[in-house]
């Protein structure tokens, strides 16, 4: 294992990627003209909207929503790291502006601080993201984004929270070297995997004392054999938290620190 404010357009054209120069703009020229549109105030009058989440409707896979940070300081060679980011029960559909209800992809919006490239895919209705073997679409989706943007694949970090961090255990037991850490919350796992192939995968779980909907003892179980097969894992819990764990857990700076200091 191996062991982020200022942008602009012309620091995009300096990596020599034209996919994302051109999403950058499109992006930023589309809120800045409904800007000027909902203001009624003259153009010059308007500094330039905050960066916001994409919808990407995927046929291939599954749709999902992309952060593309302005923030270039984890940059490296031209690319960037990335969080693959698996919500709870309450977004599956077919309406990608729900998964901004809950999770990271509730606090994205406006964040020209954050570093990460953030895939955010939506679990059709029908299944959850550990049945059905939705981790193929997963990982389908996964190499089409390597494929379409930058991405450092040393440094693509999986997330989930509730059903989607259960979907994090699933996903990363599943392909254990595609990930340079895992940080699920408030969840559980499926049975029938070893544990103990996530042993060279950093891992950092996040549980509250109170939840009563994933037991605490089922999250404790799998650190503790994860721990006992030589395990990376730190385990916090939060001693006065019901399920809720992801909404202190995504506004803390330190995960974030944490994540870009792994590698896989």
């Amino acid at each position: 294992m191996k062991k982020a404010k200022k942008s602009s357009v012309g620091r995009f054209l300096s990596v020599g990627n034209n996919l994302r120069l051109y999403m950058l703009v499109k992006t930023k020229l589309y809120f800045f003209s409904l800007a000027v549109l909902l203001s009624g105030c003259k153009s010059d009058e308007i500094v330039a909207p905050a960066i916001m989440q994409q919808e990407v409707y995927n046929t291939g896979s599954l749709n999902y929503l992309l952060f593309m940070p302005s923030n270039i300081q984890a940059q490296e060679q031209g690319k960037f790291p990335m969080i693959l980011s698996l919500h709870g029960i309450g977004e599956r559909g077919n309406d990608l502006p729900r998964l901004k209800r809950d999770g990271l992809a509730k606090r994205l919006d406006g964040d020209e601080a954050f570093p990460f490239v953030v895939i955010s895919p939506q679990c059709p209705l029908s299944t959850e993201w550990y049945y059905d073997r939705t981790d193929t679409l997963l990982i389908k989706l996964l190499d089409a984004v390597i494929a379409r943007y930058p991405i450092d694949t040393n440094r693509i970090y999986l997330t989930g929270y509730s059903m989607g961090g259960i979907g994090a255990w699933d996903l990363a037991l599943r392909n254990p070297p595609r990930f340079a850490a895992v940080l699920p919350i408030a969840a559980r796992a499926e049975g029938g995997f070893n544990i103990c192939v996530l042993k060279e995968v950093p891992a950092w779980v996040f549980h509250g004392a109170k939840d009563d909907v994933v037991d605490l003892f089922k999250a404790e179980s799998l650190v503790n054999a994860l721990r006992n097969c030589g395990g990376n894992v730190q385990f916090t819990v939060y001693p006065a938290v019901g399920h809720d764990a992801w909404t202190r857990t995504y506004n803390n700076a330190e995960v974030y620190d944490w994540l870009l200091r792994q590698r896989r």
